[in-house]
């Protein structure tokens, strides 16, 4: 939250754009477990793709490092 003196310096601004989120409107969308658990599938699609299109070739076989489920496991030692 911002305080009502800056929010209208900001809007007054021409240069700023201002956008809000309502919190409730958010979780009716992602009500469900599985509509979260695709819309974070298709975030990490979108972020391998991008990431690919950025790496080499040859670090193609290193991507599944950027996996969250890969992440929060301890490496074998």
């Amino acid at each position: 939250m911002i305080k009502v003196a800056v929010y209208r310096t900001l809007v007054k601004n021409k240069k700023i754009k201002i956008f809000f989120l309502i919190i409730s409107e958010i979780n009716k969308a992602l009500s469900s477990v599985e509509d979260f658990m695709k819309l974070n599938e298709v975030i990490f699609v979108m972020l391998l793709s991008k990431l690919k299109k950025k790496l080499l070739i040859v670090y193609h076989d290193f991507l599944d490092v950027f996996n969250r489920e890969k992440i929060t496991q301890l490496s074998l030692h």
